[in-house]
């Protein structure tokens, strides 16, 4: 069931907050970089999963569909999913660089261990950003 909740999701009271990622480990704009305000280590821990990933043999590409927990200050587990390789030129650039198939895997995955952990989840997505 999909729920549409107005407000501010950094107040947010889930337990999980899921946002789409690029495999590039670029991160800086629009909410990414509210989040960065309020969870500085979100960004470093997100770069540090894909470096390792990429020194063990990985490319971009292989990213899609990986998914990076992140705890921060207040307990919350912020989950970020690879969900596209590319990210928008500028803001003129209407394409939208989202692999489908690899979001949905992530979310899958958020999913599921929310479920075997029985928190809730809260699921925030900004195609037109970053």
């Amino acid at each position: 069931m999909i729920k549409i909740v107005k407000g501010n999701i950094l107040d947010a009271s889930e337990d999980i907050i899921v946002q789409q990622v690029n495999c590039k480990g670029l991160m800086g704009a629009g909410l990414a970089k509210a989040f960065l305000n309020k969870y500085p280590n979100v960004k470093k821990e997100y770069q540090s999963f894909r470096n390792f990933n990429l020194n063990k043999g990985l490319t971009d590409k292989d990213l899609l569909g990986l998914v990076n927990y992140v705890r921060v200050s207040d307990g919350k587990v912020i989950a970020n999913v690879f969900g596209k390789v590319n990210i928008k030129k500028n803001h003129f650039d209407k394409t939208v660089y989202t692999k489908t198939e690899a979001l949905t895997r992530g979310l899958k995955e958020v999913k599921e261990l929310s479920k075997q952990l029985k928190n809730q989840l809260l699921f925030h997505m900004v195609l037109g950003v970053a």
